[in-house]
């Protein structure tokens, strides 16, 4: 499989259409790579995304079941599962990415579907740079 597989903040400004945190020339990106059913989510990112409306800390003005039902409907999002051989992988990465369980899911994910992961963490962007990782700087 090729393609790219957002993070979590990017699929969040990507959805809420954020034009502080994203370009214009990055939602069309986003856009053409949907159309082509390129563009994935990683089930670590829902279990982010409902963590933080649980504790307060982001305000998605609906439901989070309505937010990931209105992501992955048609022409949306491609939701990808965490596989047995995904958790198992994230724990065998080469390198030395840091201990932080949904980034080293996402790093894992990206290797096991031969994606692209569009980020801004730079963890993961240095992780990319010592080429354990495809990844794409927004």
């Amino acid at each position: 499989m090729n393609g790219y597989l957002l993070d979590t903040h990017a699929w969040l400004w990507a959805q809420q259409r954020n034009t502080k945190e994203m370009s214009a020339r990055l939602f069309a990106q986003v856009e053409s790579w949907q159309a082509a059913d390129e563009v994935y989510l990683s089930a670590i990112s829902i279990l982010e995304v409902a963590r933080l409306v649980s504790y307060g800390q982001l305000d998605l003005g609906m439901s989070v079941d309505d937010f990931v039902q209105e992501s992955t409907r048609d022409g949306g999002f491609q939701l990808l599962p965490l596989s047995t051989r995904v958790l198992i992988e994230s724990t065998r990465l080469p390198g030395d990415l840091h201990r932080d369980p949904s980034d080293r899911l996402l790093a894992a994910t990206a290797r096991e579907h031969s994606l692209t992961l569009v980020t801004r963490d730079r963890e993961l962007l240095r992780y990319g740079r010592r080429g354990h990782l495809r990844v794409l700087a927004f």
